[in-house]
């Protein structure tokens, strides 16, 4: 059975407001796997914990603030095709540079104190975000031929 092991996710550096993000680890498969095909998926959250100062208008549940995405012939999929030659871990490691604004989950300032009596000091909120890796089955379709059935179905 395909396994895939505890994801890590790393911000990288910042260029012209994009931010790259890096997804890595292993998925590890059987001797019944192999010749399978599966779809390895990345998502990217943002994670509203206990304490987090939000803003009025965020909910309180977690928000996909970004879906990796691969090309495969003339097609942009929000997966990639895994097929399995053999038994054993094939390691991932995928990059993205994702816009400031998507990885802001917790937009704007919160007053953290006072410099003097007439001058406050705004930080911007704390962002947390972490990485859903998905690897499942991959679907497959084959269409049957083409029957006719006279006029009218």
């Amino acid at each position: 059975m395909a396994t895939i092991s505890t994801p890590t996710l790393a911000l990288g550096s910042t260029v012209a407001d994009k931010r790259n993000v890096t997804v890595s680890g292993s998925m590890t498969f059987d001797a019944a796997d192999v010749g399978k095909s599966y779809r390895l998926e990345i998502k990217i959250y943002g994670e509203d914990v206990s304490g987090d100062n939000l803003p009025a208008t965020d909910s309180l549940s977690d928000d996909l603030v970004y879906t990796y995405s691969w090309t495969s012939g003339f097609f942009v999929t929000a997966y990639k095709s895994v097929t399995v030659a053999a038994a054993g871990t094939v390691n991932f490691s995928e990059t993205r540079a994702i816009s400031v604004d998507a990885l802001d989950e917790d937009t704007g300032k919160v007053l953290v104190g006072m410099a003097d009596i007439n001058t406050p000091i705004f930080l911007p909120r704390s962002d947390e975000v972490y990485a859903r890796v998905t690897l499942s089955g991959s679907p497959t379709t084959k269409r049957s031929s083409t029957v006719q059935a006279g006029i009218g179905v």
